[in-house]
């Protein structure tokens, strides 16, 4: 092939890569790396690159979260913002600011008990804060769309979807400044 024929194939399935990513099929956004390969061939990964830099000036990346098993079939390829949303632009995203505090709470609680704890734990928790009903309800949707997982022992861990989504390391240290902050009683 000549040179501007491979660089229209180029431009060409990095328009394909961004539709097949910001286009959402069923529930979790992203896709998985076995239907990249097949959308784009096995080069997938680097005209993923190229998409990167080209909406690096949106403010957005392309993000992958391991699956499991480590392989990239496995693997759940995103885009998202760089920078994480300030509070206004979070709320107009639809999600109520309470349930976004059940969730970072969560996300805290969980990290401070090794990644690992009992639904009882975190309900008994979440429940000194917020409504019986709001905290069922948070914990049931946040598993559902993946920022929790829950496994058959009803033991709560981080989900793919916070790990691709939420800065963990500056959530907790937001949380510990504003606890500092917060008058003795």
């Amino acid at each position: 092939m000549t040179e501007p024929a491979d660089k229209a194939l180029l431009e060409r399935k990095v328009r394909k890569a961004f539709q097949v990513l910001v286009l959402q099929r069923g529930r979790n956004p992203g896709v998985k790396g076995w239907e990249l390969k097949r959308h784009l061939g096995r080069d997938f990964r680097a005209i993923l690159e190229v998409l990167s830099e080209d909406v690096a000036s949106m403010g957005l990346e392309v993000f992958e979260v391991k699956g499991a098993e480590g392989t990239d079939d496995s693997s759940r390829f995103l885009l998202r913002f760089k920078e994480p949303p300030t509070v206004s632009e979070a709320e107009t995203s639809g999600i109520r600011i309470d349930d976004l505090a059940v969730l970072a709470a969560t996300i805290a609680f969980v990290n401070s008990k090794q990644g690992r704890v009992s639904r009882r734990e975190v309900e008994h928790f979440l429940r000194e804060k917020f409504p019986k009903w709001r905290v069922e309800y948070s914990l049931d949707r946040y598993v559902k769309r993946g920022y929790l997982d829950q496994d058959d022992r009803s033991m709560v861990h981080i989900g793919w979807r916070t790990r691709a989504e939420v800065d963990e390391a500056t959530l907790m240290t937001m949380i510990l400044s504003r606890a500092q902050e917060a008058p003795k009683k």
